[in-house]
């Protein structure tokens, strides 16, 4: 069986095999990394495929067949860029499956809105524009846990591969010729320190900040919801199983809410209020009233500025300008303007000039973002 392109196909279901193409892999500069995953009732991606390409050939690994990973997290370690197209949920699904992740990426959807192509251009459409290669997507939604997995699936996961080199071949030589491949690579660092963030427990501490209306909250209720935010993060992982399984955003809200003194948090009061889902309760209500009456919840320290409070008429009216700047720049550049910043960077950014009086330059919009925005934007703050 071989790929459109020619590559050759070779499905792998035995450990050995797979550890001497591990040892093969590794005098090579660069490598086509892709994995089919499932993910539809745990919190935790099912890995059901790893495919891997070089120049000539295309490697469907069997992760059901496959007992150890280290020679595979020793190969992700070394010197060799990894080819993906659209990193994040592949770069989660490796760190989550085998706590290691590529030290070095080529992302050939974020070279696609470097160069203006589009902000996030499908591989479809990215392979057909650049190669001329039309590439059906027919098994999307296949079942990636079942076995034998049929010829069809193969074919589609070995194409979803076999054209990456191929196409970094083409971007990099764009990003060169643009100028802008310092500011690529840089991008694709942040990418998998994201990736890692995600799994950062001290992340899952400020969860709360993204629950719609939390500014509504007074301190004390701020602090309740900060709290049953992180008992979530905690309690998905634990079950592997979707956070919004667990409980609802409205519900978290709706619980920290309650008005009730410190140490007289009762169940009754749970069976009071409006819930998505009664069956809470009876799942975890013992857990949320001992955690709400813990004495620990006195020290409990939230950080307002982190909502995402409305901004009043003066700031809109700042972010508006803010978002000129980066829709002109991104025009002078030829590039996506998501890229360049996205609607919530900028709020975020006026946010911190409202609590702060000056605008932090930090995170996602240090780096080139800084190097690019911050003479444009600075003056618009006086």
């Amino acid at each position: 069986m071989i790929t459109g392109n020619g590559s050759h196909i070779h499905l792998i279901e035995a450990q050995q095999e797979f550890e001497e193409l591990c040892s093969k892999w590794r005098s090579e500069k660069f490598l086509a990394i892709d994995t089919e995953f499932i993910r539809t009732n745990t919190f935790y991606p099912k890995l059901g495929l790893l495919q891997i390409a070089d120049t000539n050939n295309c490697y469907l690994i069997d992760p059901l067949c496959i007992s150890e990973w280290s020679p595979f997290a020793q190969l992700l370690n070394l010197d060799i860029e990894f080819c993906i197209h659209s990193c994040s949920e592949d770069l989660n699904l490796l760190h989550t499956s085998i706590s290691v992740m590529p030290r070095e990426i080529f992302d050939s959807q974020l070279a696609a809105a470097f160069l203006g192509l589009g902000y996030s251009l499908s591989y479809q459409g990215l392979v057909k524009l650049l190669l001329g290669e039309e590439i059906p997507k027919d098994e999307t939604r296949s079942d990636w846990l079942k076995r034998p997995l049929t010829d069809t699936q193969l074919q589609y996961a070995a194409n979803d591969v076999s054209y990456l080199l191929a196409l970094r071949e083409a971007l990099w030589e764009q990003l060169k010729s643009k100028d802008v491949l310092q500011w690529f690579e840089e991008e694709c660092v942040s990418q998998t320190n994201l990736a890692t963030e995600i799994e950062n427990e001290e992340s899952w501490k400020i969860s709360y900040t993204m629950i719609s209306n939390a500014w509504k909250l007074d301190d004390g209720s701020l602090s309740r919801l900060r709290e049953i935010c992180y008992w979530r993060e905690l309690k998905a992982r634990e079950k592997n199983k979707p956070k919004n399984w667990i409980a609802k955003d409205n519900d978290l809200f709706n619980i920290a809410s309650i008005k009730q003194d410190l140490g007289t948090f009762s169940s009754a009061n749970l069976e009071n209020i409006t819930l998505s889902d009664r069956r809470f309760v009876r799942r975890y209500g013992d857990e949320i009233v001992n955690l709400l009456n813990n004495p620990s919840m006195q020290q409990i320290c939230v950080d307002r500025s982190l909502l995402n409070f409305p901004l009043r008429p003066a700031l809109r009216k700042q972010l508006k300008a803010c978002q000129s700047v980066v829709y002109s720049l991104a025009e002078k550049l030829s590039v996506a303007p998501e890229l360049l910043a996205r609607k919530r960077l900028l709020q975020n950014l006026v946010r911190d000039y409202e609590s702060f009086g000056e605008l932090r330059w930090e995170g996602d919009l240090s780096g080139w973002r800084k190097e690019l925005l911050e003479p444009e934007i600075n003056p618009l703050f006086g």
